[in-house]
């Protein structure tokens, strides 16, 4: 795994934060997409995003699902939706408020072609099961082929990769000169920039998507909640072959991007430290060796004193990690909607949760500040793995809904 080095401290008590974090809606940020140079510069391995939920059709089953390599247009799916063979893709598992991860789900992938050829996946489950699964292939057709979902017949999860409509949803031009904004004026942020256009980024683009539904008894052990983090991570020894190919099978796994509570590394973190916060994990989150940099930028947006407390005690006091509480249900259509689950309810996340505006909401003191898009581009399936089909090419005259 990982090493780390930096060590930036501070304390934290988070004893009469419970009154304040039930009032407010509890996660923080909303999105990963190339949120470190790192991982900027190499797509295979930025994680755009993560959700992670009770499957609303069956409660004792958990949907795993992280997106990568994000803003694919469908006339280059041919050439951009190939799952890189030397990176592992990591769902960690943590219990209750405990940093450390007691479970891992690993996904790896055969050497990609694209070009209507497949990959083979091979899944590594805790307790030592695996199973291999064929992705989905990626077309140019103006419809979109039919989902490839593997079952494993021993352990009954469920396994989908390939191609699909990115799931998030926000006006990135609004949040960025938002964020901007508090930096050129720390602590009087210009709020009426993040919801003036209510234009979708995302529409429009495709994603990696690799998703997993597992009995939630394979992770759950004595827990009544469980966390979870994603990680991309490549070997330290990556060898460019004489056919330029890069041979990454030797040395130890490190992280080059990961995921929790989302965009706290693009809100929250200074960019000399992106990297270095990348790369780190929840164990030194919860030490406090980024606890500076996240009071010094919510102080930046004029966040209180009490909500940038209750706020770390949700990303930083515990770590980074997006947790579900077994006992908050999960039902309705397209991953769930029920009001009294999801994000707010420290139900996971889930595909239709407004997370922007919880976020923004949360760091604005508690009033209701919103980037003014309510919901993905593409409506989400009923059944795993509930993400959308891939925007296909359009037929002469049809709008591609691209909304930069």
């Amino acid at each position: 795994m990982q090493t780390h080095k930096t060590a930036i401290t501070s304390s934290f008590s988070a004893g009469v934060l419970a009154a304040l974090i039930l009032a407010l809606p509890t996660p923080l940020w909303a999105s990963n997409h190339l949120s470190s140079p790192a991982g900027a510069q190499d797509r295979g391995a930025n994680i755009a995003d993560h959700w992670a939920f009770l499957d609303p059709n069956d409660n004792s089953q958990l949907v795993l699902i992280l997106s990568t390599q994000g803003f694919i247009v469908s006339s280059e799916h041919f050439g951009e939706v190939i799952f890189d063979n030397n990176i592992r893709y990591r769902f960690a598992i943590t219990h209750d408020f405990d940093p450390r991860a007691v479970a891992f789900i690993d996904v790896t992938y055969s050497p990609g072609l694209g070009r209507l050829t497949t990959q083979t996946a091979t899944i590594n489950l805790p307790g030592g099961f695996t199973f291999s699964a064929l992705t989905t292939v990626a077309t140019q057709d103006f419809t979109a082929p039919p989902q490839v979902v593997t079952t494993d017949p021993v352990t009954g999860a469920q396994f989908f990769a390939g191609a699909a409509a990115d799931p998030f949803f926000l006006d990135d031009t609004g949040a960025n000169r938002f964020v901007a904004s508090s930096l050129q004026n720390p602590g009087r942020p210009d709020r009426s920039l993040l919801g003036a256009r209510g234009r979708n980024t995302y529409a429009g683009f495709n994603t990696l998507i690799t998703a997993v539904r597992i009995p939630v008894a394979l992770v759950r052990g004595n827990a009544t909640i469980i966390g979870v983090y994603t990680e991309t991570q490549r070997r330290r020894l990556q060898i460019v072959t004489e056919d330029g190919s890069v041979d990454g099978s030797k040395g130890d796994f490190e992280n080059i991007n990961r995921e929790g509570l989302p965009l706290v590394t693009n809100g929250l973190i200074p960019a000399p430290f992106k990297n270095e916060y990348q790369g780190a994990n929840p164990e030194d989150d919860a030490r406090g060796d980024f606890r500076d940099f996240l009071i010094r930028d919510l102080q930046n947006f004029g966040t209180d004193a009490a909500h940038i407390n209750a706020i770390l005690d949700l990303i930083q006091v515990h770590g980074d990690i997006l947790r579900i509480n077994l006992a908050v249900p999960n039902r309705g259509p397209q991953g769930g909607n029920n009001p009294d689950g999801g994000f707010d309810h420290q139900g996971g996340r889930r595909l239709l949760d407004d997370v922007v505006t919880s976020t923004f909401t949360s760091i604005n003191n508690g009033e209701r500040l919103s980037d003014n898009v309510p919901a993905p581009d593409r409506t989400p399936r009923d059944v795993f793995p509930f993400v959308a089909d891939p925007n296909q090419p359009f037929l002469p005259g049809q709008d591609d809904r691209t909304r930069q």
